[in-house]
């Protein structure tokens, strides 16, 4: 019975040093490359937990949404606004951009379960550019297109290397948070009606009211990232929420690979440093970009995380899902 229960445990620990090992991997950049090394760093990090909220909506939830940026984007402007309009002390502002994004999401997800598939899918676009329009023209208290800039010393005026630092310990709370979710019984019933709805409506399930939940959720660690965005560069644009940022993520999770929780993880990785690196070795970086994406989609349908899993399984590690 011992020996049973070990080898269970194995794949679990084999798991833990794999994350471990990449943590400590991110930490060695970070501290020796410099302020350049640290500032991909961090950014990678913040991209990690942008994505791995999309991921949950898309790979659980089979629920695409073509506005998630608008989360991001209210997680960023929830932070700056408490500072800069209601005088808010610039830490404890911090509870402000994940709260306003996960209230946007319980407002406009309420709209959005209403209806399905490529329906869904528009109404989230739609409502990521309301939310859009609102912080480019309401000049008064958003800043308007010129945004909110100044209200405070970027990183909280930690050095780079301490900001990436403190942004991997709040991450990795993240994505433990969301990766208990999806193996919680809600985690089930967010798969369950993602891949039949009127199966688990009859099994005594509420689709809307599961989607939505899974929505608020997905919405409130976007608003974390957007808010570590935020403080990451000291300013809030209206740019972070519009489609680019929400192509980015689709674009993130796709790579990384759909049904699997590393997904988001994988893809903000890799499309992190193609955006970074390629534009530096040829001014047609776009098309060199899109070649190589799409060569990796063709060569890994699964995902990133796909080719991992097969690697892991090869070198006997398990499952890195």
């Amino acid at each position: 019975m011992m020996a049973r229960l070990a080898r269970a445990e194995m794949p679990r620990l084999r798991q833990m040093l794999f994350v471990a090992g990449a943590v400590a991997a991110l930490e060695a950049v970070n501290r020796l490359t410099g302020v350049s090394g640290s500032l991909l760093v961090a950014e990678i990090i913040i991209m990690m937990v942008f994505a791995s909220s999309l991921n949950l909506l898309m790979s659980f939830g089979h629920m695409v949404s073509f506005g998630h940026a608008a989360y991001f984007g209210l997680g960023s402007y929830g932070f700056a606004l408490a500072i800069t309009r209601f005088d808010v002390p610039a830490e404890a502002a911090l509870v402000f951009g994940p709260l306003l994004a996960g209230i946007g999401g319980l407002v406009f997800g309420a709209l959005c379960v209403r209806l399905t598939e490529i329906y869904f899918a528009m109404l989230t676009l739609a409502c990521a550019q309301i939310t859009y329009t609102v912080l480019f023209q309401w000049y008064d208290f958003t800043g308007g297109d010129t945004g909110l800039t100044g209200f405070m010393t970027p990183r909280f005026g930690l050095s780079e290397a301490n900001f990436a630092s403190a942004a991997m310990v709040l991450a990795l709370v993240c994505l433990y948070v969301l990766w208990r979710v999806v193996h919680s019984p809600l985690g089930l019933a967010i798969r369950s009606v993602g891949q039949d709805r009127y199966r688990a409506e009859a099994l005594g399930l509420s689709p809307r009211r599961v989607q939505l939940v899974a929505f608020v959720i997905s919405a409130f660690f976007a608003g974390v990232a957007g808010t570590l965005f935020a403080v990451f560069h000291g300013n809030a644009f209206p740019d972070y929420a519009g489609l680019g940022f929400t192509l980015d993520a689709l674009i993130m999770v796709v790579l990384g690979g759909l049904n699997s929780f590393l997904g988001g993880v994988w893809g903000a990785l890799v499309y992190t440093l193609l955006k970074n690196f390629v534009p530096l070795m040829t001014a047609h970086w776009e098309l060199i970009l899109g070649l190589i994406l799409l060569a990796i989609v063709l060569v890994m349908p699964h995902g990133l995380a796909g080719g991992v899993k097969r690697l892991a399984g090869m070198l006997g590690w398990g499952a890195l899902r």
